[in-house]
């Protein structure tokens, strides 16, 4: 295939997923403007499903049903698929973080579009639906690695705000962090620390004080920037 043949192929796989993401079920049943005018934030939460999804469930239930995106790992999703399971009933996005959580820039080619390919697999063997946002570990990326989540009808999604959870930091910390997010962005938290599930009712708290509401992933035209130097497109929009 020549350059230009996959360029092709690459675009047409993006603008196929952007199309799903804007067309997907229950789009149209947006929140209302009203109740949140300060706009919509994603909430997302990397490396499950583990032990501790249950406890992020029941937090966003009791913080008022709140919906976020759940970035699993294929070879966690075959370890708990019972908590994977729960997510989906929970009416929240399952989205593809690989399958054994390496970082994608080491590998080769083949192993790196593997990763992708099982942890899609693992995920629609669950849920009866393959994922359509994908998040590389780490934020590791390149544009290999996006073109390999296009082949497979994904998204790539990286974040704007990095709560720094998974550094054990305090929750009031965790909440002080996710809150520096603006309409539109997207938050990365994990699902395992415990100090992470108890700034979930904060979080929200803090986002409602804002006029903001949680939101869903979908396709941005317009690049965003995750860090200096790293752009990507997608971004946060009524359920």
């Amino acid at each position: 295939m020549t350059r230009r043949s996959r360029t092709r192929a690459w675009l047409g796989a993006l603008v196929a997923t952007a199309m799903s993401l804007v067309l997907a079920p229950g789009a149209a049943q947006a929140d209302s403007g009203e109740r949140c005018p300060g706009g919509y934030v994603a909430l997302t939460f990397d490396d499950g499903p583990t032990e501790a999804t249950p406890q992020v469930l029941k937090a966003l239930r009791d913080a008022g049903s709140v919906r976020a995106t759940f970035f699993l790992a294929g070879g966690m999703v075959h370890a708990h698929p019972e908590h994977t399971r729960s997510i989906a009933a929970d009416g929240h996005e399952i989205a593809n973080h690989s399958y054994s959580h390496p970082d994608l820039n080491t590998l080769d080619p083949a192993a790196a579009f593997k990763e992708l390919r099982d942890a899609s697999r693992a995920i629609k063997a669950e849920t009866g639906r393959a994922p359509t946002l994908f998040r590389p570990p780490y934020g590791s990326t390149n544009p290999r690695i996006r073109m390999d989540a296009a082949r497979l009808g994904m998204l790539e999604v990286l974040w704007t705000v990095d709560s720094l959870d998974w550094r054990g930091i305090p929750t009031d910390t965790i909440v002080a962090n996710a809150l520096r997010v603006r309409a539109g962005g997207i938050v990365l938290l994990h699902e395992g620390p415990p100090a992470t599930i108890a700034a979930i009712p904060k979080i929200v708290e803090g986002l409602k004080e804002r006029g903001m509401c949680a939101g869903r992933v979908v396709f941005s035209a317009k690049p965003v920037q995750a860090w200096p130097g790293m752009t990507y497109h997608a971004k946060a929009a009524p359920w």
